[in-house]
């Protein structure tokens, strides 16, 4: 077929090309306007004391973009949805569906979108899912800055405490200094016997041996004692520096947790109806041309449908009439010849005319007779009619 041939059928079916479509419109446009209306409530949370603060987890130049997308992934956590599934009723399922995170802009805020068929429902569920991740974003952190501070308070309180229990065992409060009190007293009793020695006193710079020898001998028994109060004053040392910044840490922490939490750091939006006229603008033209295809693929059913009918009518006229010349000797081939049998001398005639007879009568054409030619006609169409 050619494309004439198909604009042909086109034209002769112009009417399902024209009324499948508007159909699919009208439909369309009943089920949109119909339907019931859904509302949208937006909750924005202004990230702008938990950005680059002191203290913050998100601070340097990809504390946008970290926000963002920690916010994200607690707003879409089990934790988050049970909570706000306890507080509004919705089924994580179908916060999953309806619950939208989208950045403003290229910013760090972040706006929280429900939609729902219940105005009131669909601002609760924003605002509490807003609220829900900030509470896992910044309390749960505070709750752990909170134990990290504990830890460290206990790990201080036990290097003191050793310090302590080393004090009593040894009845030293300081042993360092008490070793270099012993260093001094050395020094000072060598510089004396120098000076005796140097004033020609060598009785007196004799004497002197025995002292020196035992603030000797007791400058060496302070060697473990000093060994060990070292290794326990590193303890003590490094237990207070973690204990400090873990006070630091969890004051910001507090910090964050109070910001995080505060009435003014999400703002929750009117709920707005859903625009069923920008709907149905957007999904007509999709519809209609659906809606042609359609009928396109019907007008190609129908123009098939009626070729393989016009065939078959068509195979069986013709089969027809070859039957009939098929029968039509077989039928003659198995008819018995009568004997004739003469009577008083004279056979009967068999109806066929005699040479002379036949000679004498004129010729009768078939063509001559239009009736009989036409009742032919008839019957083979009626014999078509009936197939």
């Amino acid at each position: 077929m050619e494309i004439i041939d198909y604009l042909r059928i086109a034209r002769r079916r112009w009417w399902i090309l024209v009324a499948v479509p508007v159909l699919a419109g009208l439909a369309a446009a009943a089920l949109i306007l119909s339907a019931p209306t859904s509302y949208t409530s937006t909750a924005t949370v202004s990230s702008g004391s938990l950005v680059n603060s002191e203290g913050s987890p998100f601070a340097g130049t990809q504390a946008t973009g970290q926000f963002v997308a920690a916010f994200t992934a607690a707003a879409q956590s089990p934790q988050t949805r049970q909570a706000v599934q306890a507080q509004t009723g919705v089924s994580p399922s179908d916060q999953t569906d309806g619950v939208q995170v989208d950045p403003v802009g290229a910013s760090s805020d972040v706006q929280v979108i429900f939609t729902s068929r219940d105005r009131n429902l669909s601002g609760r569920v924003a605002q509490a899912t807003a609220k829900e991740a900030l509470r896992q974003m910044f309390t749960v952190r505070a709750d752990q800055a909170v134990a990290t501070r504990d830890r460290a308070q206990e790990a201080a309180t036990e290097a003191n405490a050793a310090i302590n229990d080393l004090a009593k065992k040894y009845q030293m409060a300081d042993p360092p200094r008490v070793y270099q009190n012993q260093l001094s007293q050395v020094a000072s009793l060598e510089q004396q016997q120098a000076t005796l020695r140097a004033t020609g006193n060598a009785i007196g710079a004799a004497a002197m041996d025995a002292p020196i020898a035992s603030a000797k001998k007791a400058l060496t028994s302070f060697l473990p004692i000093l060994a060990e109060y070292n290794d326990l004053n590193s303890r003590q040392v490094a237990a207070s520096s973690d204990l400090a910044q873990a006070q630091a840490e969890w004051r910001h922490a507090l910090a964050l947790k109070a910001a995080a939490t505060s009435d003014s750091t999400i703002y929750l939006g009117p709920a707005t109806p859903e625009d069923k006229q920008a709907t149905l603008v957007a999904a007509l033209p999709v519809i209609v041309g659906v809606g042609l295809f359609l009928a396109v693929l019907l007008i190609l059913l129908i123009e098939v449908t009626k070729r393989l009918h016009s065939t078959r009518v068509t195979s069986a006229s013709t089969e027809a009439p070859a039957d009939e010349q098929t029968a039509g000797p077989d039928e003659t081939q198995t008819e018995p010849e009568s004997e004739l049998v003469p009577v008083n001398g004279h056979v009967p005639s068999t109806g066929e005319p005699s040479p002379v007879v036949a000679s004498s009568m004129p010729a009768v054409d078939e063509d001559s007779d239009p009736l009989g030619h036409a009742g032919r006609e008839s019957g083979s169409e009626a014999a078509s009619s009936r197939v």
